[in-house]
C-alpha cells in the first residue's frame, strides 16, 4: 500500500472513530473503481455521504463535485433519491484534531 493510500485509509478511519465516538452510525465504504461510492456512509435518520480527504494542497471544488458523483452512485446502486442523501467533503486540516477537520459543502447542499 502507498504512503498516500495509508495516510487516506488512516483518515477515513479516524473520520469513523469520531463519529461513532460522537453517536453516530458511520462506516467506511470500500473502493468501487469509477463508480466509487464515496469514503463513510453516515445513518443519523438522514444519510450523508462523505468524501475524505487528506493532502497536502486543498481542491475544494473538485472535492464537492466528486462526494456528489459518489452520493449519485452510492444512491443509484440502492435505489435512492440523491436529494434525499446529503454529500460533503471532509478534509483534514494540518497539525489539528480529527474534530477540527474542515466539512465542505454548496448552500444548495446544505440547504436543500
Amino acid at each position: 500500500m502507498s504512503k498516500s493510500r495509508r495516510i487516506g485509509t488512516g483518515f477515513e478511519s479516524a473520520i469513523v472513530g469520531w463519529l461513532r465516538g460522537e453517536g453516530f452510525d458511520a462506516e467506511r465504504l470500500t473502493l468501487s473503481g469509477n463508480l466509487d461510492e464515496g469514503d463513510v456512509v453516515v445513518r443519523d435518520g438522514a444519510v450523508t455521504i462523505i468524501e475524505a480527504k487528506a493532502e497536502r494542497s486543498i481542491d475544494l471544488s473538485s472535492y464537492v463535485n466528486e462526494a456528489k458523483v459518489e452520493r449519485d452512485n452510492y444512491c443509484r446502486k440502492r435505489s435512492l433519491d440523491p436529494s434525499a442523501v446529503d454529500a460533503v467533503a471532509v478534509v483534514k486540516r494540518r497539525g489539528k484534531s480529527i474534530g477540527e477537520a474542515y466539512v465542505v459543502t454548496t448552500l444548495d447542499e446544505y440547504f436543500a
